[in-house]
């Protein structure tokens, strides 16, 4: 069979091309997002994983999803990705290899998307965001979630730098207790296995890991009123520095 006229195209024309089918509207970052019950988008030919979610809300139900694109602005052909195996290499190098992805809060899409591509396309993904919930009320704890996304990073990714932002509560009045714990400290709550940190021993089993950004997403909360409010507080002044410091210690990367 003759190649078609496309693949006998000079790259850099075939580049030109496709820079034009997959327009990213100058967003580097793609927000990949569940979408709503109400929202479900038809098929574009692709198949797309199904999976279930939790409903942040007072009346927490159970419903089925799958992942979407959510950064405005952006075009993408994905039918002619599908076009031939070349083409596809060449446009998933331009789409996976040249953005990094977002899936702030909705950590449950992770494993979906990824395990929807191809392990050449997979481990073309270099950079991913992930938002880290609070662990203690009012936030809406995501243990499990938090969980099955690094083991499957751990098994199934290449991620070699992870944008971590990471809630945490101030209060409105002073309170009694620790106000910012150092590393030595959290070392201390990490070695006794406090709940507070149990997420750090899920995150430091991704292995490959050679940069990490850490941002805080600090609320106001109530004054604390248990013991784990007051860790909760301290730890959430520690983000920016303490905290920080000690997720490089254990990732073993450097300061």
């Amino acid at each position: 069979m003759d190649t078609s006229p496309l693949l006998r195209a000079p790259a850099e024309v075939r580049m030109m091309i496709y820079d034009y089918l997959f327009n990213d509207g100058g967003n580097k970052q793609l927000r990949i997002q569940n979408a709503t019950p109400s929202k479900l988008q038809k098929s574009d030919g692709r198949i797309r994983s199904k999976y279930y979610v939790l409903e942040r809300s007072f009346h927490r139900r159970c419903y089925t999803t799958t992942y979407q694109l959510g950064t405005e602005g952006v075009s993408f052909c994905a039918s002619f990705m599908r076009v031939n195996k070349k083409i596809y290499e060449e446009t998933a190098y331009l789409v996976y290899g040249g953005h990094t992805f977002d899936f702030g809060s909705h950590i449950e899409a992770v494993e979906p998307f990824l395990s929807d591509l191809t392990p050449p396309s997979r481990q073309l993904i270099r950079e991913i965001s992930l938002y880290k919930r609070g662990p203690e009320p009012p936030y809406d704890y995501d243990r499990s979630e938090w969980r099955n996304v690094c083991r499957f990073l751990q098994d199934h990714a290449s991620i070699k730098k992870l944008r971590l932002m990471v809630q945490g509560g101030r209060p409105n009045t002073t309170w009694e207790g620790p106000k910012e714990f150092t590393v030595d400290d959290l070392k201390l709550l990490f070695d006794i296995k406090h709940e507070s940190l149990d997420w750090v021993g899920e995150l430091i089993r991704v292995k490959g890991i050679e940069e990490l950004e850490v941002l805080p997403d600090v609320q106001y909360c109530p004054p604390p009123s248990s013991t784990n409010m007051i860790i909760f507080a301290a730890l959430s002044a520690s983000i920016e520095k303490g905290l920080t410091e000690f997720l490089r210690t254990q990732l073993r990367l450097p300061q």
